[in-house]
């Protein structure tokens, strides 16, 4: 219980800093991101009938279909309603995805920060989850993101660790330590490092 009000009024103290970091990071994944595209690579849209079994040329003909051209017009929550369509993706699909649902777990489904209801869309837990999960079957989704793309998701787990970590949920400390805090700024090292002195130790 202490370690839950410890953390609610840090947040609350320190609510515009995380604002303005939050901020700051996603105008860098926009701009980090801004040159990916999906060329040969898994579309959103066939992520529910790949779930559901659909052939190699089910898939191909939906994803014929899809006209988007960059990352940011593609409707998350249309052709991922349950939240769950980044597992089915391909290295090429996932760099292509990955920027506009770390930006909507920064943004919409901050309630941290912004005072407002999640909406219940489980697509940032599923992001965080395969940035996270650090086995081998799992870690050839994101190979393909070059070192500035790395920076951006090692900030984005740290921005999360500061809002949601409370002892004994230790995914992102996890990960951040075991990996990403490789490609973490060192000013960000040293204020995670400033609240949990031992977590990336």
């Amino acid at each position: 219980m202490k370690a839950i009000q410890f953390h609610e009024n840090r947040i609350k103290e320190d609510r515009e800093h995380l604002r303005n970091r939050r901020d700051l990071l996603v105008d860098d994944i926009k701009m980090v991101f801004r040159d990916v595209n999906r060329k040969g690579g898994v579309s959103l849209a066939e992520t529910e009938p790949l779930d559901a079994g659909a052939s190699k040329q089910t898939c191909l003909r939906i994803r014929a279909q899809q006209r988007d051209k960059h990352w940011w017009e593609v409707d998350l929550r249309k052709h991922d309603p349950s939240g769950s369509g980044l597992c089915f993706l391909d290295p090429i699909g996932f760099r292509y995805h990955a920027p506009a649902y770390m930006i909507d777990a920064l943004t919409v489904g901050n309630s941290r920060l912004d005072n407002c209801e999640h909406d219940g869309w489980n697509g940032h837990h599923t992001i965080i989850f395969l940035l996270t999960n650090l086995t081998s079957s799992l870690n050839e989704f994101y190979h393909l993101f070059d070192d500035q793309q790395r920076t951006c998701v090692a900030r984005f787990l740290a921005i999360q660790l500061e809002l949601y970590y409370i002892e004994g949920n230790d995914d992102v400390a996890n990960a951040l330590r075991d990996y990403w805090v490789r490609y973490l700024p060192e000013h960000d090292k040293t204020r995670i490092s400033s609240i949990w002195p031992d977590l990336l130790t």
